[in-house]
């Protein structure tokens, strides 16, 4: 496969075989300039016409920043509580700038999404929703919140007997117990409510009690569903009424019971084991909830390697990519490397989970595409694209490209000066930090 190299020399254009007329010139250059920017990598200025600077936003080295449908979300934690502000990119302009709820970024504390005339802001297990014109609240739960169709959210809240609150400060032993909130407990959760709530009001839509802990994941719009595994069923109900669809028992295995499960294409894989632990994996059919397949998975003993959106066994040094039907071993990647869905037919291999090494064929790992000569990579928020980047010693800049689904080669955008790597893509803009902010950049990618 052949590599795109960005160039630091702008290319002329050849000479006409006879003076045409100049409206001819005209078009010509301007499609000249596309097709060498394209082939080149950026080796035109800022200013070209598929890659141009909107403008630098300032933010401390402390901050974070985020893109969501062509905006700008930046979080300054020198102040208490942090200020968040929303900016649109091109061109640069302040939208609103509001205090945030409560915490610091030990929390840890981000922006989760924006989408719909919300932006989704986690404090801890806590979730803020702001109102996307304003930036003032519009509701706040103690819990996690995740997103569903439109504007439909699930929260997940366990009950557990009073007096098991634990007390981090007595450092005592023992496994303690609580995903949904800030507060761990010394026994299991008695119970577990899922409640589907308007993301505009927080106001709820449906709610469902399970006794014990339980997972839940939503799968999609394509299916209108969520997914729910808890100590003994496996579990289908709809997004917008909470009815249960399908259910099928899942038994325990060695006396131990599902530990977690993950949407995997059309399948659904349940865990026995604790995550990043070894034990058995059954696949379910996402659609009729039929076993396909079971296997034992060792332990990995601390094995840093990822397996992100692929059925995959994990050893202790290596990822064997399975087939989501039969759960037979297809290939496997270079020992240490990690492996990410890149489509419905493609894997991004990569070492340490940030430089990109190639794009392989899902089925066969035949490599597609080599990106070697590419530094770090960056997922774009709702989308399977991906920012590359790389540092261009030569002109002292970050060339950066999009990776999309599907795609044989890089598309090169451009170049960014002075920036440290750290960059953020949406579908129209890129967001890089740089000295004294973030620099923004405008691209036809």
């Amino acid at each position: 496969m052949a590599l795109i190299e960005l160039s630091p020399e702008t290319p002329a254009p050849p000479a006409a075989a006879t003076p045409p007329p100049a409206y001819v010139y005209r078009r010509a250059g301007l499609l000249l300039a596309v097709l060498l920017l394209l082939a080149l990598g950026g080796s035109a200025p800022a200013s070209s016409l598929i890659w141009r600077r909107t403008g630098v936003v300032p933010l401390p080295e402390s901050g974070d920043f985020q893109l969501f449908g062509g905006r700008l979300y930046t979080v300054d934690y020198g102040s208490a509580p942090p200020r968040i502000r929303a900016l649109t990119t091109d061109p640069v302009r302040e939208l609103w700038s509001v205090p945030g709820p409560p915490g610091n970024q030990e929390q840890p504390y981000f922006i989760t999404d924006a989408s719909a005339g919300l932006v989704m802001v986690r404090t801890g297990r806590a979730t803020t929703v702001l109102d996307a014109g304003t930036g003032q609240q519009r509701w706040r739960t103690p819990h996690l919140v995740q997103r569903l169709g439109g504007d439909t959210g699930l929260v997940q809240e366990e009950r557990f007997r009073p007096g098991t609150e634990y007390d981090p400060e007595s450092g005592e032993p023992g496994r303690l117990y609580g995903s949904t909130s800030d507060i761990l407990h010394t026994e299991p959760a008695l119970s577990t409510s899922l409640s589907a709530v308007d993301m505009t009001t927080g106001r709820r839509l449906w709610s469902a009690v399970m006794p014990g802990s339980v997972s839940a994941q939503w799968l999609g719009p394509e299916h209108e569903m969520v997914a729910v595994l808890s100590a003994d069923h496996l579990t289908l109900r709809s997004g917008s009424t909470g009815a249960v669809v399908r259910e099928q028992t899942v038994p325990r295995i060695g006396g131990r019971a599902p530990a977690w499960f993950e949407p995997i294409g059309d399948v659904l894989l349940v865990h026995y084991g604790d995550f990043a632990e070894g034990g058995r994996v059954a696949a379910y059919a996402q659609d009729t909830l039929d076993l396909l397949w079971q296997r034992d998975e060792p332990d990995t003993q601390g094995s840093s390697v990822t397996c992100a959106g692929l059925p995959c066994a994990n050893s202790r040094t290596d990822l064997a990519l399975l087939d989501p039907r039969t759960g037979a071993p297809l290939w496997r990647a270079a020992p240490g490397n990690d492996l990410a869905a890149l489509g419905a037919g493609a894997v991004l291999e990569s070492r340490n989970s940030s430089r990109p090494l190639r794009i392989a064929d899902r089925g066969t790992g035949r490599t597609i595409t080599d990106l070697r000569y590419w530094m770090t990579y960056t997922s774009s928020p709702r989308a399977d694209a991906y920012l590359l980047t790389r540092f261009e010693a030569a002109t002292s800049s970050t060339v950066t490209g999009i990776l999309r689904p599907g795609a044989t080669a890089v598309q090169p955008l451009g170049r960014i000066p002075q920036t440290t790597g750290e960059c953020r893509a949406d579908t129209a803009a890129v967001a890089c930090r740089v000295p004294g902010g973030v620099g923004i950049y405008r691209h036809l990618g």
